[in-house]
């Protein structure tokens, strides 16, 4: 395979179909004491009991205000989590559209917007159950690591010794990250193939981990690389990204800043918000071309991997 080539072709792809900067823009996105201070006597009941009255009356203040209020509170919830499921159903359509895009592009057919989105809803629900499916995959993974090491840390600080304690930590440590470094890259990268076996390939949910997992195993040497080379080029990309958008955002809210500091109240927010207006487009555009790349990327490699993979051959619906 070469490398060079699926770059290039990567980048061709996303940069003449930018209908696909949508999808890959919702990808890409899926990619927190004190005293009375001194005084004596009688002074010390007189400051806590009025202390303590005006924290009374505070907290009943606040409780009151809750209730008052509960009903617009509700109301955030629900359309915070309203947002949040929308947000989550088009990365899912985002997912499937993409995939299913790309190998077409790349096969020669033509797609559009309309196409894309129907693909994604098409291929919805066994997306869906994939996202699961690898969820539980990861925490089962996380819990076989974690538990032993919590063991054994645990355990330490059971004894009175520092020197058992800080041997426990330090070997916990140094075992922990190469198993999850070994552990969690060829999940990271099975689940790619994965997603691709099930929407290009045809198969199951289930059956896609397994043909996921016989093509990075016939492929490993190869897998790793492809992984490797994305992992550079993200990184590097992301970094130059934001430093780009933070030399934009810094040249647009210069005016905000001297008005502030002119004491314009009105003039700073204004500018302020003119300047976020003409900032967001660039971070919007940045991150779609960054989630198609990386999308693409992993398509075309799947695809030129897969070919020359017993059961594993492409197949574009």
């Amino acid at each position: 395979m070469n490398y060079g080539d699926l770059i290039r072709d990567s980048f061709r792809i996303t940069w003449r179909n930018r209908y696909l900067w949508f999808f890959g823009f919702f990808v890409y996105l899926g990619s927190g004491g004190g005293g009375g201070g001194g005084n004596t006597g009688g002074g010390d009941f007189d400051f806590d009991e009025q202390g303590s009255a005006e924290i009374a009356s505070v907290s009943a203040t606040a409780v009151q205000n809750t209730f008052q209020n509960l009903g617009l509170i509700i109301i955030l919830i629900v359309a915070f989590l309203l947002i949040f499921l929308i947000l989550f159903a088009i990365y899912v359509v985002s997912q499937g559209g993409l995939t299913d895009s790309v190998a077409a592009i790349e096969s020669g057919q033509r797609r559009s917007f309309s196409s894309t989105w129907s693909a994604g809803a098409r291929y919805f629900w066994r997306v869906l159950g994939q996202i699961f499916l690898f969820v539980g995959i990861v925490l089962g993974l996380l819990l076989i690591v974690a538990i032993p090491i919590g063991a054994l840390v645990g355990g330490a600080f059971l004894t009175d010794s520092m020197a058992f304690r800080v041997t426990a930590i330090i070997i916990g440590v140094f075992v922990a990250i190469p198993a999850l470094i070994v552990i969690f890259i060829p999940v990271a990268i099975i689940r790619q193939f994965a997603r691709r076996t099930m929407v290009i390939g045809g198969d199951g949910v289930i059956a896609s981990v397994g043909s996921g997992y016989r093509i990075f195993r016939g492929n490993l040497g190869r897998s790793l690389l492809v992984w490797l080379i994305q992992l550079g080029i993200m990184i590097g990309a992301t970094i130059a990204y934001l430093i780009a958008l933070l030399v934009v955002g810094g040249i647009l809210a210069l005016p905000a800043i001297l008005l502030a500091v002119a004491g314009s109240t009105a003039g700073w927010i204004t500018a302020a918000i003119i300047a976020f207006v003409i900032w967001l487009p660039f971070f919007l555009v940045g991150s779609a071309i960054l989630g198609t790349f990386d999308h693409t990327y992993w398509t075309l490699a799947y695809m030129r991997m897969a070919s020359g993979t017993s059961g594993a051959t492409p197949r574009v619906v």
